[in-house]
Formats: structure tokens, C-alpha cells, sequence
């Protein structure tokens, strides 16, 4: 029967355990690949592809170990060149430390665990003093340095309990690591309890690649107690999760030792079967020396035991290969060198048979020299454990009282919050009613103001109705009698022919200026040209008319007009002109007046200069005539600005009206 060595089995991993370091899971492919794109966007933003290089080159450590250290050393290379000591120069700092540890350079793992340990706390960056002391911890573990482990794994939890805003995902890593190291002192009850705290943590939070190693460490556990049947269902489920997570290094680990476990059962080809998985390499894993030697020495050993003995050479031979490559791992060849000297035997050759044989007293002497002095150790080391136990204790019931009065606060600070809550509600509420109150008085403002357009309006209106109510007064009424005169005389039998003939042609004269008055009085409520041509056309017109007088020239600059615009637009813009001319003409003395029409980008500028005598803006402005009011009423209608130029004594003045017009077409 073979029983493979305990320690072998225990530090087979070790390794694996460091992936905790970071708490990052092993990626598969896809991921790897987007996390290598990410690195090499040099559009990215630095932070962002330090990060993907970290979580890279963090997987890769336990799958391609070249790899990872090449593009550890240029992502180092270049963050210390953008941005000097920055955390994510250190990040990736540590992630060679691990690189190092994995490989068993733990001298070189160890000072730059311990540089990143006093940068972090220089710094202030918890999470990281938190994974220096971690990472510390597992180098003295692999170091055989159990005291200064359990100190560190002790000081990483302690940090991260510590923290209010912490999750129980933040140390679980940390009870697994102390439970290794129960493990390591052989008090298995005590790294079970570790392991299983560690494990419901993981499953509460679906953490594969985490349930997978506290299911390997549980599995080694109660093999070392021979409770083998505890020991196979916690490596069984160590294998589907490390499989599910992508972590090649536990799954091939995992194999080896559960083939172990069946060889020392007898079931040897339950355990050829394992030993044959955990050695196949066909997904691209990279085995580490001192697994394969493992993994070697238990199949030349069982199939020793079962006869097959040339079998068991190859593999055996193997073996030897890897101590010649590195010689430091003679104390984990005590499997390797019984089973050789095991096959020389049966082979014949006794000379052979005896030297391994010797051979194998030979580390079995040097590895219980070690054992023992390690021992020796060992008991210091559980008093201090012991100690460090009660420690913890005391925090734990610290910690609960601190829970309370932290509690207690919470309420006192949840009842001020409600009554600060109560109060903002109060304000917002006042604030609310008095913007309320504020928009009203707008609103008021606003009818108001159009109340006044309306009523502008509609004494222009009147006005207008008065001015035409007047004009048909005195001018129809006097052509009305002349005529009714006229008509008498000609209804008359004693009128004359040369007479009658006269009163005809009288008549017709007449009738002449009627049909010229009634032209001007509707030219003044709407001239057609205005609605049928527009309001160029209907300017030209007003033009035409006062330049007839031959006493003021109304020149006309069309500048970039829109052509038509609005009927309303159009009819506004027409009588601000003729009621602004019109004031020209009665007041200024003017011999020149320039009306200017143009849009550009969206606004029309109406502008109106002439030669004549200026006025006092402000008197004209608060004149209760209606000529001001008129215009002011239809600028408004137009949304439209008026600025007005003028001062008493100077000559000339100008009237702008500006406002915006989107042509609209049909």
C-alpha cells in the first residue's frame, strides 16, 4: 500500500492558495484575450489598462509563468515612467512578488512584499497594507516561517474587520489562509473550522475558483485524519468548481492528490485514472517541477504495486530527470526512491535495488532531522497560536460592544436624520409655495402687459374709425352736395343746353375727386397692393405717393429680404411705416427719409432715417398721443425690439425694429 507523504500533499498547495493574494478568480480565455486588448488600447486611459494588465498578468502567474513576469516588468516599466510611485505601479508590483513566491523565490517574494507593506501604509492604501500583510503571511508559510504567517494573516484580518464599510467577502481569504496554517501545524480541527467558515462565505457569494480551494485544503485535511470518504467528496467538488473557475493549477493539483488518496485505498486504478488527468497537459497548463515530481512518483508506485513494473520505470525514470534539473526537491523524492528501489527488485538487479534503497534511508534521515527540528518549533508555535486564538476573542467581543454603541448612534443619528428630513421638507415646501406665488405675479404681469396691447390696440383702433368717420365727413359730404346741386339744376326744364353741358362737366369733376378720395381712404385701411404683391410692393407704392409731392424724397433699400412674409408680419411691419412716415412728414421738416428693409440670419431689421429735426426722446416717448402707442403695440406683435435715435436740436433720427422670422415655406 502506498501512502504518500503528508507534506507533500499539504504544500502541493501552497501555491494555489497564493491566487488569494488578490481575491481575483483564474479568467478563461475570452477574458484573458479582452483583458490583453484592453492593455494594448493605448487610447485607453492609464488607469484602465494598468488594471486589465494587473488582473492579466495575476492569471497568467498560475498558467504561464514567463508570460506573466515579461508583461509584469513592462507594465512596471511604463507606469513608472507616466506616473511615478503611483498605486498602480505597486499593484503590478506585487504582482511580481507573487510571481516570485509561486516559483519558490521566496527571498526575492518576500522583500518586496514587505517594501509594498510600508509603501501602503505611507500611503494610506488600506486594501493594499491589507493584501501586503496577506501576501507576506503566504511567503513565510512556503518559507516553513509559521510564526511570522499567523501573524501576518492575523493582522490582514484584524485590518479588514476593522473596516465599517467591509464585506465578509474582503477577509475570507484571510480565514482560509489561517486555516492553511492550522493545516501546516497538523491541528486539523482547528483549520477545518477556519476552512468551513471560509467555504460558507465563498458559496453565499457563487465564488468558484474560491469554493474549489477551501474545498482542496478540506479535502487534504480529513485525509491527513484517514476520514477518506470526507476527503474524496471535498476533492470531487474542489475539481468541478476549479474547472468551472478555469483554474488549471488546482484542477491538475487536486487530481494528484485525490489519486493519492485512492492509491493509498488500494483502488489503484481509480488512481492511475487521476494521476493520468492531473499529468495530461493537452489545455495549455505549464506544470511546476515539484508537481510533476508528485505526480510521477505515485504512478511509479502504484503500478509497482500492481505488477506493472516497466511502466513503473518510465514514470520513475522521469522522476530522477527532475531531481537531476533541481536538486533542492531531494527531500520530496521519499515516494520516488522507494518505488525504484521497489522495482529493481523485482527486476533482479539487487545491487541497484540496495543502492536506492540506502539512498531512500538516507532522505528519510534528513527529511526527520528537519521534521523534528521544525517541531520544536511547531510547539512554540501553537502556544503562540493559542494565544494569538484568545486575542482574536477578545477583538471578536470588542468588536460586539463597538457594534452596539455603533448601533445605538445609528438611531440617535436616524432620529436626527428624520427630523432634518422633516425640516428640508418644511423649507421645500415654503420654497415651492412662494416660487408658486412668485410665478402668479408673472403671470399677472404678463395679462397685464397684454391687457395694455389690447387696449392700445383697440384705441387705435377707435382712432382710426374717428379718422375715417372724419375724412368721409368733410370730404364725401361736400362732393355730395355739389352734386345733388348740380342734379337739380339738370332736372330743372329752365337750364340752358350750353348750361346743362357745363353742369355735366362739373359733375364728372366731381365724380373725379370722389373716386381719388375714396382711393386714398381705402388705400389708408388696407392698400391692395400690400395684400395682393406683398409688402415691398406696397412700400414702393407708399413711395410712389410722397415722391409725386415733389417736396420729400422717400428712397427705398431692399437689402436680403425674405420675400413674402406672413399676411400679419407684413401688414405690422407696413403700417410702423406709414405711421412712422407719417410723423416725418407732419413734424421733422425733413427733405430725405431712407427706409432699409433686410433679414439676415433669422432677424429683420425695419430702419427708418431721415434729414429733418430732431426731439426730446423721452417727451416723445411718454406722449399720450397715439402714433407712439400704435407702433409700440405692433413691435410687440412682432416680438420685436425698437430703438429709436434722436435729440432735440440736431437733425436727423432713426427708428430700428428688429425681430426674429424663420421664412416658412409652403
Amino acid at each position: 500500500m502506498i501512502t504518500p507523504l503528508p507534506k507533500i500533499a499539504v504544500i502541493s498547495m501552497l501555491f494555489v492558495l497564493l491566487a488569494q493574494a488578490l481575491g481575483g478568480p483564474a479568467y478563461g480565455q475570452d477574458r484573458l484575450d479582452s483583458l490583453d486588448a484592453v492593455y494594448r488600447d493605448m487610447a485607453r486611459p492609464d488607469s484602465i489598462r494598468y488594471k486589465a494588465a494587473q488582473e492579466l498578468s495575476f492569471s497568467l502567474i498560475f498558467s504561464d509563468g514567463p508570460r506573466a513576469k515579461s508583461l509584469i516588468l513592462k507594465a512596471m516599466g511604463q507606469a513608472q515612467k507616466e506616473a511615478p510611485d503611483s498605486k498602480s505601479y505597486w499593484e503590478l508590483y506585487q504582482n511580481l512578488g507573487i510571481y516570485y513566491d509561486v516559483n519558490q523565490q521566496t527571498d526575492s517574494s518576500f522583500t518586496i512584499f514587505s517594501e509594498i507593506l510600508e509603501k501602503s501604509r505611507e500611503k494610506g492604501w488600506r486594501a493594499m497594507e491589507q493584501r501586503s500583510n496577506n501576501n507576506l503571511g503566504m511567503s513565510s508559510l512556503n518559507s516553513s516561517d509559521y510564526r511570522n504567517a499567523i501573524e501576518y494573516f492575523s493582522e490582514a484580518l484584524s485590518l479588514a474587520r476593522k473596516n465599517p464599510a467591509a464585506k465578509e467577502t474582503d477577509w475570507v481569504n484571510y480565514l482560509s489562509n489561517l486555516g492553511l496554517a492550522n493545516q501546516e501545524l497538523l491541528l486539523y480541527d482547528q483549520a477545518i473550522k477556519y476552512h468551513l467558515e471560509a467555504l460558507a462565505i465563498r458559496e453565499r457569494s457563487a465564488d468558484s475558483n474560491g469554493i474549489a480551494i477551501s474545498c482542496a485544503n478540506l479535502g487534504i485535511c480529513y485525509n491527513l485524519m484517514q476520514e477518506e470518504s470526507q476527503a474524496i467528496a471535498y476533492f470531487q467538488k474542489a475539481i468541478h468548481h476549479a474547472q468551472l473557475a478555469g483554474n488549471k493549477v488546482l484542477y491538475h493539483r487536486v487530481h494528484d492528490n485525490l489519486g493519492s488518496l485512492y492509491i493509498g485505498m488500494n483502488e489503484y486504478a481509480k488512481g492511475l485514472e487521476m494521476l493520468k488527468i492531473a499529468l495530461d497537459t493537452s489545455d495549455g497548463f505549464v506544470m511546476d517541477p515539484k508537481m510533476e515530481l508528485s505526480i510521477v512518483s505515485n504512478s511509479a508506485a502504484a503500478l509497482v504495486a500492481i505488477g506493472r513494473v516497466d511502466e513503473a520505470l518510465g514514470f520513475a525514470n522521469r522522476g530522477e530527470k527532475i531531481l537531476q534539473d533541481y536538486p533542492h526537491l531531494v527531500n520530496y523524492s521519499l515516494t520516488l526512491t522507494n518505488s525504484l528501489a521497489k522495482i529493481h527488485f523485482r527486476k533482479g538487479d539487487f545491487d541497484k535495488g540496495n543502492a536506492y534503497l540506502e539512498k531512500y534511508q538516507d532522505v528519510s534521515k534528513l527529511v526527520f532531522n528537519e521534521e523534528n527540528a521544525e517541531l520544536l518549533t511547531d510547539l512554540q508555535v501553537k502556544y503562540d497560536l493559542e494565544k494569538k486564538e484568545s486575542q482574536i476573542a477578545l477583538q471578536n467581543a470588542e468588536l460586539q460592544e463597538k457594534n452596539a454603541i455603533l448601533q445605538r448612534n445609528y438611531f440617535a443619528f436616524a432620529a436626527l436624520g428624520l427630523l432634518f428630513l422633516l425640516g428640508l421638507g418644511t423649507f421645500v415646501y415654503y420654497q415651492n409655495r412662494a416660487k408658486r406665488k412668485q410665478e402668479l405675479l408673472v403671470k399677472d404681469r404678463e395679462l397685464k402687459v397684454k391687457e395694455a396691447y389690447i387696449q392700445a390696440s383697440l384705441e387705435s383702433q377707435e382712432q382710426e374709425r374717428r379718422r375715417m368717420a372724419q375724412d368721409l365727413h368733410d370730404g364725401f359730404g361736400q362732393y355730395i352736395s355739389a352734386l345733388r346741386m348740380y342734379v337739380t339744376q339738370l332736372k330743372s326744364g329752365k337750364a340752358k343746353e350750353e348750361l346743362k353741358s357745363e353742369l355735366v362737366s362739373r359733375t364728372d369733376s366731381v365724380l373725379d375727386e370722389m373716386s381719388r378720395e375714396i382711393s386714398n381712404v381705402v388705400y389708408d385701411l388696407m392698400p391692395a397692393t400690400l395684400i395682393r404683391f406683398g409688402l415691398k410692393s406696397a412700400l414702393e407704392d407708399l413711395a410712389h405717393r410722397i415722391n409725386a409731392g415733389q417736396k420729400v424724397h422717400l428712397e427705398l433699400d431692399f437689402g436680403k429680404t425674405l420675400g413674402r412674409m406672413d399676411e400679419l408680419v407684413e401688414i405690422n411691419l407696413f403700417r410702423i411705416c406709414q405711421e412712422w412716415v407719417n410723423n416725418v412728414l407732419k413734424y421733422s421738416g425733413a427733405t430725405h427719409i431712407l427706409l432699409s428693409l433686410s433679414e439676415e440670419s433669422g432677424r429683420v431689421t425695419l430702419g427708418i432715417k431721415d434729414d429733418g429735426l430732431g426731439f426730446d426722446q423721452s417727451v416723445f416717448v411718454h406722449s399720450k398721443r397715439n402714433g407712439w402707442k400704435n407702433i409700440n403695440t405692433r413691435a410687440g406683435l412682432l416680438s420685436a425690439e425698437l430703438s429709436l435715435h434722436t435729440e432735440k436740436g440736431r437733425r436727423g433720427t432713426e427708428l430700428f425694429v428688429r425681430f426674429p422670422y424663420v421664412y416658412r415655406v409652403n
